[in-house]
């Protein structure tokens, strides 16, 4: 008799652990909707979109265009210089480059990976330059953090560098 109560309980204490032990996404709260997963591979062709976006902006040597690739509290973290932080001085850093720009350069981003969740992406990149005429002038890779803004995936963090040697020092 005691090794049938004592079996029992240790059933019933399984089935209580095993019962309090389910994922919290499981087990939605009373009056609550279950949330949905995150999916991943259905938000790729929104990031390409805004490489795209990124892109043309870029080869139209529109800066205005280009940082509104960019959330409003973002940062543009481009090699041997100090940050770009906001819409406006990202919008500045761009309208410079471009002002010296005689070869009409064009970029071309290529995504490598992605990964995150539903409130931030993070991308790798390749990209490449190449002047009118198709000749590479630049290459190299990036990293980019997504926010979602206005209902648009937008850079919130963009930090890239060459795969190009460094200029000597003079």
């Amino acid at each position: 008799m005691k090794k049938i109560q004592l079996l029992n309980i240790a059933l019933a204490l399984f089935i209580l652990t095993a019962v309090s032990c389910k994922k919290a996404e499981e087990t939605p709260v009373s009056g609550e909707p279950a949330k949905e997963a995150f999916d991943l591979a259905a938000t790729k062709p929104a990031i390409e979109e805004r490489y795209r976006a990124f892109e043309n902006a870029f080869n139209a040597k529109d800066s205005t265009a280009l940082a509104n690739c960019y959330t409003t509290d973002a940062k543009f973290m481009n090699p041997n210089d100090k940050s770009a932080e906001g819409r406006p001085a990202i919008q500045k850093t761009f309208g410079m480059w471009f002002k010296g720009d005689t070869s009409k350069t064009k970029i071309k981003l290529n995504l490598v990976e992605l990964w995150g969740d539903e409130n931030t992406l993070t991308a790798e990149d390749a990209w490449t330059m190449t002047d009118k005429d198709g000749k590479l002038i630049d290459e190299g890779k990036s990293l980019e953090v997504y926010k979602m803004e206005d209902g648009k995936w937008l850079l919130y963090r963009d930090c890239y560098n060459s795969n190009m040697p460094a200029m000597p020092m003079k």
